[in-house]
């Protein structure tokens, strides 16, 4: 089930065509695994693990690499990291210059005018999707497209 939504929110993203610019502050905040989603095929010694989807593809390297890694696309259709340890939803708000638009058993749906992609959830614009449970936090932008 989880693979499905995770299969249908790619597509559509993908369809969309939905590009995040640079949101450098979330890889100073603590360590982690950093994705980057998008159809763009590359290689780079920083890249820790690549998931074939078909129609796009998944790249993961450290938080710290990430940086290396974002120059090397020309289109990246969403990120996420998941941070080794749990960090506060303020915390990330304050770094993203974000504010909440919605509170869930999910997690918090929050946006910040520093990407303009988004998505649009009951009529509000939604770019950064925070959830934090006991293995750590994940933040998705503009939402997470992986099982968390």
């Amino acid at each position: 089930m989880k693979f499905c939504i995770f299969l249908a929110v790619s597509i559509c993203l993908v369809i969309w065509g939905i590009a995040m610019p640079r949101t450098v502050a979330l890889e100073g905040i603590a360590t982690g695994t950093y994705a980057f989603y998008s159809t763009d095929k590359i290689q780079s010694k920083y890249v820790t693990n690549v998931v074939d989807l078909g129609f796009a593809y998944i790249y993961e390297c450290k938080s710290s690499d990430a940086d290396k890694v974002r120059p090397l696309f020309t289109r990246i259709d969403g990120e996420s990291i998941s941070f080794d340890k749990a960090v506060s939803t303020n915390t990330i708000l304050r770094a993203l210059g974000a504010r909440v638009v919605h509170r869930s058993g999910f997690g918090v749906y929050a946006y910040t005018p520093r990407n303009e992609k988004h998505i649009v959830q009951d009529g509000k614009k939604i770019n950064v999707q925070i959830v934090t449970g006991s293995s750590g936090t994940q933040v998705g932008l503009p939402i997470m497209l992986g099982a968390y």
